[in-house]
């Protein structure tokens, strides 16, 4: 595969977005206050998709781009928890962001501009790392029982994804398949094409990519995401009030700050960390899914607590 060839990749990746519910955020709330876990299922198949795309891609050409593992420590642990308070925050991941502003909600561009800033705040030496990140040597599939496993349950999963699609002619899920196999193809090609990887390029006075194919396929990422919803005449344009500007502000910030524990984020863990058969990214990202129930649960009584407190204040004067 060329370079240029994530482009119409990523037209359909942000095209698929908007047809399923890929948000980590949504799908976690729909499961502790619904208690349906049919979102977190579809998050299953996209990341089933990806991994036997992966795992086909370096098999069969030796060419793919792998994830390597890191150790796992207190850091990983902060930094997936810093990842899913700055979601419910900006009540939306990273993936669920592409579909937001692909609906019209433009106030979104703002966790970017959050990202950004914080790409900015953990240049300055005072907020480096105490602890560095440690890679850890690359396993080969046949010689690691977990990996065996993984592979195994991706089978099992895509399998039974195309279940659904063919005799059930669930159409939700031909667009998680698109998903899990347009991100594979993607990140399996060109694993720092997207926008935060841009994002750290123009701050850190890189430049743009060769051939600029790294900014067309994240320009065509929200382009997909856009076209996808004006065809199903949901693309609203608005940009939403201060208080959700604020909100998408620093959720971009918190989930930045986040990321720099947990290589790439929330959509890298999805759609290449966990496909790429790392252990790290799922410790990270079922981290990031219980701080995300705590923080839902937790929040009516913290809105109970303040408004009694408001109450006995005002009582008080």
């Amino acid at each position: 595969m060329t370079s240029f060839s994530i482009i119409p990749l990523a037209f359909i990746l942000g095209f698929a977005l908007v047809r399923a519910v890929t948000c980590t955020v949504a799908a976690t709330m729909r499961w502790v206050s619904e208690g349906r876990r049919d979102w977190l299922f579809g998050l299953l198949i996209v990341a089933a998709w990806a991994g036997v795309v992966l795992f086909l891609l370096l098999q069969y050409s030796g060419r793919a781009h792998i994830p390597v593992d890191i150790v796992i420590g207190w850091p990983l642990f902060a930094g997936a928890a810093i990842m899913g308070v700055g979601a419910v925050v900006n009540k939306g991941c990273f993936v669920g962001t592409v579909g937001y502003i692909g609906a019209g909600k433009f106030s979104y561009l703002l966790t970017f501009v959050g990202l950004a800033l914080a790409m900015l705040v953990l240049r300055v030496d005072f907020f480096q790392l105490a602890e560095p990140i440690i890679f850890k040597p690359r396993v080969a599939v046949e010689d690691s029982l977990y990996k065996q496993f993984m592979v195994v349950a991706f089978l099992i999963l895509a399998s039974l994804s195309l279940y659904f699609i063919i005799i059930k002619r669930d159409m939700t899920m031909l667009a998680l398949l698109a998903i899990g196999v347009t991100a594979a193809l993607i990140y399996g090609t060109r694993p720092e094409w997207s926008y935060a990887a841009v994002l750290n390029s123009l701050l850190s006075g890189q430049g743009l990519s060769v051939g600029m194919a790294v900014e067309l396929a994240v320009a065509a990422l929200f382009g997909g995401a856009i076209f996808s919803s004006w065809l199903k005449n949901k693309f609203r344009p608005q940009l939403g009030t201060m208080k959700m500007a604020f909100a998408n502000l620093i959720g971009g910030f918190l989930m930045g700050i986040g990321a720099a524990t947990v290589p790439g984020g929330n959509d890298v863990l999805l759609m290449w960390t966990i496909p790429g058969l790392t252990f790290y990214g799922i410790v990270a990202y079922l981290m990031m899914i219980v701080t995300i129930a705590v923080v839902v649960k937790a929040m009516p009584l913290m809105t109970r607590i303040m408004s009694r407190f408001q109450n006995q204040s005002a009582t008080a004067e």
